[in-house]
């Protein structure tokens, strides 16, 4: 059974749930040092939730149901996301105007961060309701991680924060708390796929076509005759291939004017091909099964099964089916919990921070 990680989960989400997500977990490990947020008047747009900005800590951005989220929190998984934006882009980025609609990139990335933080805690708070806890493996994972990440941080960082071991803590243990609920739900999800679907083979194929391009970069139909002398070729390397004991594969034929291409390919790669009844019959050959000559209104071939299941591909789409299908019961699960979830933003707070 294929474990769909909550990380790798979060990297996949439209910009509307986060992002940059996937982001999230590695945050915790790099040096807030590298970035520094000016807490000083900026007015943008909050987020459209239920906003209410009474009976708040002083220090709270915002409230996802019961929990609430610190600045600190929020540094934690701001300032690697803006870090790594910034080390691509530049500093300057931030006042980037992307459309009258959204705003700034300042902006974008602010909501992001919002986003992915409701995003965390609306799951994570899910574990309980689930029966899930972190196991004494996960909580020593968990306090060795802070114990490093604190190491990481000056005294004057940590001031500056108000990084606590106790937030590094609550963090981690949100993220590993989302994960599992992630696994709980999708854990017994069906992997039942059709062959067609997933099944990747390896093939060999000569084609030659029926038409060629003029100096005038037009194209052209080969006559009746030339035609039958290219069936007759064709013919003729088809034969060699399944008579000759020496050749086991068409590249083999060594034939400068038809050359073997080598394809690895699904079902819907050879009807993107091939006419569908010649697609039907190479999905189903046999391993080293040499057919030909077939003839198409735009060309001729000579196909050979190397591999009816090339597992490095095969595996790779039943993995992208299997997690999409995880991804879509997830969802569907995650619209019930944030409908039932009031989030609550500290404007005194949240009006203060500023991206630049």
């Amino acid at each position: 059974m294929i474990l769909y990680t909550f990380y790798r989960f979060w990297g996949h989400q439209p910009r509307n749930r986060a992002v940059r997500t996937s982001h999230v977990f590695l945050s915790v490990l790099i040096l807030l040092a590298v970035l520094s947020l000016n807490l000083t008047g900026c007015k943008e747009t909050a987020p459209q939730e239920d906003a209410v900005t009474t009976d708040f800590q002083a220090d709270t951005v915002f409230a996802v149901g019961e929990k609430r989220v610190s600045l600190p929190e929020w540094y934690l998984y701001a300032c690697p996301q803006i870090a790594t934006d910034e080390a691509m882009y530049g500093s300057g980025i931030w006042d980037y105007q992307v459309s009258e609609d959204r705003g700034t990139l300042a902006r974008i990335m602010k909501e992001d961060i919002y986003e992915q933080i409701s995003y965390i805690k609306i799951v994570a708070a899910q574990a309980e309701k689930l029966g899930i806890t972190l196991n004494e493996d996960e909580k020593s994972d968990i306090e060795a991680n802070t114990m490093d990440y604190m190491s990481l941080l000056s005294k004057e960082q940590k001031d500056r924060y108000g990084i606590t071991e106790d937030i590094v803590r609550s963090v981690y243990s949100d993220n590993v708390l989302a994960m599992k609920v992630y696994e709980n739900l999708t854990l017994n999800i069906d992997t039942d796929i059709p062959d067609e679907q997933v099944r990747h083979m390896v093939i060999e194929y000569i084609y030659a076509g029926k038409a060629y391009e003029t100096p005038e970069d037009t194209t052209s139909r080969y006559t009746d005759e030339e035609l039958r002398d290219i069936r007759s070729r064709l013919d003729a390397l088809y034969q060699k291939a399944v008579e000759d004991p020496s050749i086991t594969r068409l590249s083999q034929l060594d034939n400068e004017q038809y050359g073997a291409v080598e394809l690895v390919c699904d079902y819907s790669e050879l009807k993107n091909r091939f006419p569908a009844d010649i697609a039907s019959k190479v999905f189903n050959m046999r391993e080293n099964e040499i057919l030909g000559v077939f003839d198409t209104p735009e060309a001729f071939f000579i196909i050979d099964c190397l591999d009816i299941n090339d597992e490095d591909t095969t595996n790779a789409a039943k993995i992208a089916i299997i997690e999409q299908r995880q991804r879509d019961l997830f969802d569907r699960e995650y619209a019930k919990w944030q409908a039932d979830t009031v989030i609550k933003i500290n404007y005194s707070v949240w009006d203060t921070i500023t991206i630049e």
